[in-house]
């Protein structure tokens, strides 16, 4: 390239930049217009870069605007987006309203803060072509009800994400993964309106901080035993059931919150020995077993009045009758129809759901027709060798009858109709009454090929 037209290609760039500049200029004054400016806002200055809150790279083009704690109001103007050197772009705890105007240009930004404002919208491909963005917060303003956008997947740099109430709604997607998002390490959702469960996607991902506190969510958790880098997780106010999974993977877990929601089951010894742990909150919740024993550090609020422990003692074990039916409860998933009602040590002592018991304070009958159980039928049932009547009719229960059961020696019925038990019947005492209609797969075939068998016919 001879020396006339390099200087022809430098005088092309010093143009383009000057263009780009006046354009800054043009949208500083359409923002200055359309906020309604405080007193110690200046912005009085013909050079835009000298304005309080501005920061200009050596080209004169608008790289920061930081106007934040102000209680500014007025709106911003929809053509932000051609700022295109912007990094930083804040405007947070002021009292802008109006929508968030398209930031799709801005393929530098990597910070944007506006919580704590009243915009009332945002653009439908917020967060598109944003892949230098690291942080977003959007926290507490009055949008109209939005679902979290497919655009985010776009901003691959993403590290930090908060949409801290602010009237979010649907179900979380399933693109928090390290797969999508490698770099995402805080997702706070708190205090919104969100349905549904947590994706099994989002065990494949790099999260520290897991804020979904105040929500509609429901389901299991068992996902979090996926995710080895959490630190915090706070799911207090949702709907969430089933029982603590295995947590030993997380050791560098310091917060766990399940405050206020339908968790059953026995808080497990792998997530108790945790080392990392300094704060637990469980009230109000449905656990059962004994009431969990933490270490002296850790910070601990379970109330066990609020839960369903057989004791009120952290580490007391529970009677052994009481231990036999958790052990039941758990192959039905530890339903909370049960975890309400299987309450205290003495299930011959209150009105424990489906069990009565003889004068003497043994287990007879584990009466459970109708009760939407799903599951497998325990091998625990043969713990409770006082039992004459097991009745678990009716409900949707899949496996086999275990061959425990043929060892108690008082049984007299076992009622096992409308099911889906598969598989051979094991051989009862001749004074037993099996009840196995209602259940097309039961029998010496198995499912596969009982179902062969019938196509066949």
């Amino acid at each position: 390239m001879t020396r006339s037209h390099l200087c022809l290609l430098c005088l092309l760039l010093s143009l383009v930049n000057l263009a780009a500049s006046q354009d800054d200029a043009t949208i500083m004054q359409s923002l200055k217009s359309t906020l309604h400016l405080t007193p110690d806002v200046d912005w009085s200055n013909p050079d835009r870069c000298k304005w309080v809150v501005f920061q200009c790279d050596g080209s004169n083009r608008v790289t920061r605007i930081q106007l934040k704690q102000k209680g500014i109001s007025g709106t911003l103007p929809p053509d932000l987006q051609k700022l295109s050197e912007l990094i930083v772009l804040e405007f947070f705890s002021n009292k802008i309203t109006g929508p968030v105007p398209d930031l799709s240009g801005l393929t530098r930004l990597q910070r944007l803060n506006l919580h704590d404002n009243l915009f009332d919208s945002t653009p439908k491909n917020l967060f598109s072509g944003m892949n230098s963005l690291q942080e977003a917060y959007l926290d507490n303003n009055p949008f109209a009800s939005w679902e979290i956008p497919e655009t985010v997947k776009e901003a691959t740099s993403l590290k930090n994400l908060s949409l801290v109430n602010c009237n979010l709604v649907g179900s979380i997607p399933d693109f928090f993964s390290s797969h999508t998002l490698s770099s995402l390490v805080s997702l706070k959702l708190s205090r919104n309106n969100m349905q549904g469960g947590l994706p099994a996607s989002i065990g494949a991902s790099s999260l520290q901080q897991l804020y979904l506190n105040g929500q509609n969510l429901s389901g299991s958790i068992s996902v979090l035993q996926n995710m080895t880098s959490l630190v915090e997780v706070d799911l207090q106010a949702n709907a969430f059931s089933g029982p603590i999974p295995d947590l030993s993977g997380l050791q560098s877990l310091r917060l766990f919150n399940v405050r206020e929601n339908q968790l059953t089951g026995l808080v497990p010894p792998s997530f108790t020995g945790l080392k990392s742990l300094t704060v637990v909150n469980l009230t109000n919740n449905c656990f059962q077993g004994p009431t969990p024993l933490f270490e002296n550090s850790v910070a601990v609020d379970v109330i066990a009045n609020t839960n369903s422990f057989c004791l009120d003692t952290p580490g007391t074990p529970c009677d052994p009758r009481v231990e036999a039916l958790l052990s039941v409860a758990e192959s039905f998933g530890y339903p909370v129809k049960l975890a309400k009602s299987w309450k205290g040590n003495d299930p011959c002592g209150g009105s424990w759901l489906g069990i009565s018991c003889s004068v003497s304070n043994e287990v007879t009958v584990v009466d459970l027709e109708r009760q939407e159980l799903t599951g497998t039928i325990s091998p625990s049932f043969a713990k409770l060798t006082s039992l004459e009547t097991i009745n678990l009719s009716n409900n949707q229960l899949t496996g086999s009858i275990p061959k425990e059961l043929t060892s108690l020696p008082r049984l007299r019925t076992l009622d096992v109709s409308n099911n889906d038990i598969h598989g051979d019947v094991p051989k009862f005492s001749a004074s037993v009454s099996v009840v196995t209609t209602g259940n097309v797969n039961i029998g010496p075939v198995s499912p596969t090929g009982w179902k062969s068998f019938r196509n066949r016919i």
